[in-house]
């Protein structure tokens, strides 16, 4: 007897709406616990009120590391390179002219994940800073290889990108767009607040609250278009029903 084939029920834009509404969440209590820091509170209720308004200060702020906005944008980071890796073994095994392009960028996301989680970028910020002596929109001056890193990834993947379907053309340079604009444009803008006004006051923290945010809304567009993907391209074997 032969066992039924699995079908997995996916949702992409339920999955979307979740992933997106979640950040929003996040945004909002980062900047309500830096509103609390810099501007205070009426009444502080006893011990847990203030074990509360603590831990929205630090546990939330989209800016700071090793806290929970920190984990789930690594965690939104590991994603894509689950789905990439899936399409990758597949397009391997049908030995596709591109299958090591898609393993390609399950390393660069895994790479993304683990850079997250370990802070990596940031330790370029003063070696980098000095060498170059910049400031301004480039105060943190990572950006500046990882503008690089971006002007080469885009040279490596022009023909992949040329080959795909005009839809998927379409979602993955608007999810690339935004994230890529998160993490190098916001960043370079939140680099020209803190060169001016440093990064101890309210508005540097909006600021640095929302670029992050645009970096993780960024991402889980990758996730939803990589879900639309493997829903239209998935190999017979396993069937995944769109709903």
């Amino acid at each position: 007897m032969t066992n039924p084939i699995p079908e997995i029920k996916i949702n992409s834009k339920k999955i979307l709406i979740s992933l997106v509404g979640f950040t929003l969440l996040l945004v909002g209590l980062s900047i309500w616990g830096q509103h609390i820091r810099y501007f205070g509170v009426t009444d502080i209720r006893g011990a847990w009120h203030e074990f509360l308004i603590d831990l929205l200060m630090s546990a939330f702020y989209l800016d700071a590391e090793g806290n929970i906005p920190s984990h789930w944008n690594a965690l939104l980071l590991f994603m894509p390179a689950l789905l990439l890796g899936m399409i990758g073994a597949w397009k391997y095994s049908i030995k596709d002219k591109f299958r090591f392009h898609w393993f390609g960028l399950t390393l660069i996301f895994l790479f993304l994940s683990f850079d997250e989680a370990a802070v990596l970028h940031e330790r370029l910020i003063k070696p980098m800073r000095a060498i170059a002596g910049a400031g301004g929109i480039f105060y943190f001056t990572w950006v500046i290889p990882g503008l690089i890193g971006v002007a080469l990834f885009g040279l490596l993947y022009l023909i992949f990108f040329l080959h795909l379907d005009k839809k998927f053309k379409i979602l993955f340079l608007l999810a690339l767009g935004v994230y890529i604009g998160g993490v190098i444009g916001g960043e370079m803008l939140s680099g020209y607040f803190a060169a001016n006004l440093g990064q101890k006051n309210f508005t540097y923290a909006v600021v640095a609250s929302i670029e992050e945010s645009i970096e993780m809304i960024g991402c889980s567009l990758i996730i939803y278009s990589l879900l639309e993907y493997i829903k239209q391209y998935l190999p017979e074997g396993i069937a995944i029903k769109a709903t």
